[in-house]
């Protein structure tokens, strides 16, 4: 059965994204152009244009589809472990030591992206907003933590969500550049240490339980 119009539309917007988001990923925001983006995507720089306005349209649209990218990953994560150890130690390994290409793709585009957004007060106003809804489900998750006693109150679970997040992107940012530069049991107690976390109890393996008696910690799916 022929494709209407606007599933036409839709693939070439979805395609556009694709590569932008590759491209983006790969070479840098400023390194690409709109006829790359459109020569990855098999279609017309025309098209850029049509669907995006411009080259900053493009990448104000890509932010739609990024804003949870990073806790959607982290989120995924956080499922293969019933204790806060385990997922932490998930987290070290799947996220930062050893990503597979799709996440290493999207934490290099993260990175792009903050780092156009800290010269660009369009891009940095468009992050922030998109960004905050994936910022309170991860405040929301270390809170639900608190109140269970799984983790120490050390700080606001607002500024847990900062920080965690940035120390994600950071540790992922040096095993890039030096694999040998910690393992996984030492990420984990580092990201531990930060959620108020004994060393042993984010150091455990992911079958070992966190805290006898205590229910698995919850944390609720990202919407989006």
């Amino acid at each position: 059965m022929p494709r209407t119009q606007e599933e036409r539309k839709a693939d070439t917007r979805a395609r556009l994204l694709d590569a932008a988001a590759e491209l983006f990923a790969e070479r840098g925001i400023d390194a690409v152009s709109v006829d790359a983006v459109a020569d990855a995507a098999g279609r017309t720089s025309g098209a850029v244009y049509a669907h995006f306005g411009s080259k900053q349209g493009l990448l104000l649209a890509l932010l739609d589809e990024w804003a949870h990218s990073l806790m959607t990953v982290i989120a995924a994560e956080f499922e293969l472990s019933p204790t806060v150890g385990g997922r932490l130690r998930a987290v070290a390994a799947n996220v930062i030591t050893n990503p597979s290409d799709q996440t290493r793709r999207l934490l290099l585009l993260e990175r792009e992206l903050w780092l156009r957004a800290a010269r660009d007060a369009e891009v940095a106003q468009a992050m922030r907003v998109r960004s905050r809804e994936a910022h309170d489900w991860l405040c929301r998750g270390f809170a639900s933590w608190m109140q269970q006693g799984l983790i120490s109150p050390v700080a606001p679970p607002d500024t847990l969500a900062t920080t965690f997040r940035a120390l994600v992107v950071g540790l992922e940012t040096q095993q890039r550049i030096d694999p040998e530069a910690a393992g996984v049991a030492e990420v984990a107690a580092v990201l531990g240490t930060v959620l108020g976390l004994e060393p042993a109890a984010s150091a455990v393996s992911t079958g070992a339980t966190g805290r006898r008696g205590r229910e698995r910690p919850r944390l609720p799916a990202p919407a989006g």
